[in-house]
């Protein structure tokens, strides 16, 4: 998909399709309310490939809308539950790579998060839609963002959670760094868009406080902010 229809997208057209309102708390599901705005992202845009960061109602929901989904996923209990909430879609277009969150150093702080083999790679830069809705510790979701911003170049990337001060803080960080077009829609989580980004490669440096508070996040994933 063109990168120059995605941020005209993010820049003209997705602020008017969000309403303000708050759906119904799903825990770590996305919740309706983000769901119908990214099934409406897909009509509009006409979407067909999806790569998501986690898995679960989405999935289903990005398959209903004709998408092509690959999806990666840690938790092998989270998954069986996809899998059964996928019964009756026998033969959809989905792939799945189940693999463990590992230590990942990204800017010089510790994370855990995904190291994507070869196929899961080719997936995500073929992506015109990238949904990052886990790890389940969002702070921890930076590193997903900063891999979706720069391998999927023609992608729109939403993350999940960026009601989080954190969350919103690396996203308005990462997004306006590397000129992305971004907007966020403040319903259920908050759902953070943003368009492909105009800087190659891409800078996703942050500043001696946040890898400070970062590194505490990791030793202690209740500490906050």
């Amino acid at each position: 998909m063109k990168a120059g229809l995605i941020r005209d997208f993010v820049r003209r057209e997705l602020p008017a399709l969000c309403r303000r309102g708050v759906s119904g708390d799903a825990g770590y599901a996305l919740p309706a309310a983000s769901l119908a705005l990214l099934r409406e992202c897909i009509a509009q845009l006409g979407i067909r490939r999806v790569f998501e960061f986690g898995t679960g109602q989405s999935t289903r929901a990005f398959l209903a809308a004709g998408c092509e989904v690959a999806s990666v996923e840690d938790s092998a209990e989270w998954l069986s539950e996809t899998r059964r909430a996928l019964d009756g879609l026998d033969g959809a277009p989905i792939e799945f790579f189940q693999l463990p969150l590992r230590l990942v150093w990204h800017r010089g702080a510790p994370m855990r998060s995904w190291r994507l083999p070869a196929r899961a790679l080719a997936a995500l830069r073929a992506a015109d839609l990238v949904l990052v809705d886990s790890p389940a510790l969002p702070p921890f979701r930076e590193h997903a963002l900063a891999l979706a911003l720069a391998q999927a170049r023609g992608a729109l990337i939403a993350v999940d959670d960026a009601s989080i001060p954190t969350v919103a803080r690396f996203c308005h960080r990462l997004a306006e760094r590397n000129g992305a077009p971004f907007f966020r829609a403040d319903l259920d989580h908050g759902l953070f868009f943003a368009g492909p980004a105009e800087r190659a490669p891409l800078d996703d440096g942050r500043s001696f406080v946040e890898t400070l508070k970062a590194w505490r996040r990791y030793f202690h994933p209740r500490c906050g902010a």
